[in-house]
């Protein structure tokens, strides 16, 4: 994969709005054996044409597409099999119930426990094994983010049964947390 056909194939993906790839989706586009794949990966990487975000996951750091909210738009390329939605401190901050803003995107997820360290922040997936369509009438959806959000309540709830410190959140009475929504 030579810089010169990477940046055009970007180009044009980016203009139909894709800016993040797999590297199977990488391996498709640029047919080549995985050890020269990898080298040219990480040699477009140091030169800046390519970022990677995650085991597995790039992105087109030129791209005009890029969303505004970049690590949330990061969930469904790290989980796309699995339910997500943003929970814990991260909801509650939203909502006004922590008073300090999260180091990183809390979400519940149906899939397994895991934290991703990227450029533009951590993400922390938490598991759940609530069904979703049991936590439907808890969930608002973010049409900026594209993912749903726990209301406070649900939030509080999976705090609490995940075993999270529960000294920063401030008493639901004192807010006007029931009239939460996007």
């Amino acid at each position: 994969m030579i810089a010169r056909s990477l940046l055009t194939t970007l180009d044009r993906w980016d203009k139909a709005g894709i800016w993040a790839y797999s590297s199977h989706t990488l391996r498709l586009l640029f047919p080549e054996d995985e050890r020269t794949m990898l080298r040219a990966l990480t040699r477009h990487q140091e030169s800046g044409i390519i970022e990677r975000v995650a085991r597995g996951l790039y992105i087109n750091p030129r791209a005009r597409s890029l969303p505004p909210d970049l690590l949330g738009a990061l969930v469904p390329f790290l989980r796309p099999w699995d339910f997500n939605y943003l929970s814990l401190e991260s909801a509650l901050s939203q909502a006004g119930l922590i008073s300090q803003i999260p180091s990183r995107l809390t979400l519940m997820t149906t899939g397994r426990s895991q934290t991703f360290n990227t450029p533009y922040g951590t993400l922390e997936f938490t598991h759940t094994s609530q069904k979703p369509d049991q936590l439907r009438d808890e969930m608002i959806f973010d049409n900026q983010r594209d993912f749903a959000v726990a209301t406070p309540k649900r939030a509080l709830r999976d705090l609490r049964r995940v075993g999270r410190n529960l000294d920063l959140v401030m008493p639901m009475e004192s807010t006007d947390a029931t009239s939460y929504a996007n």
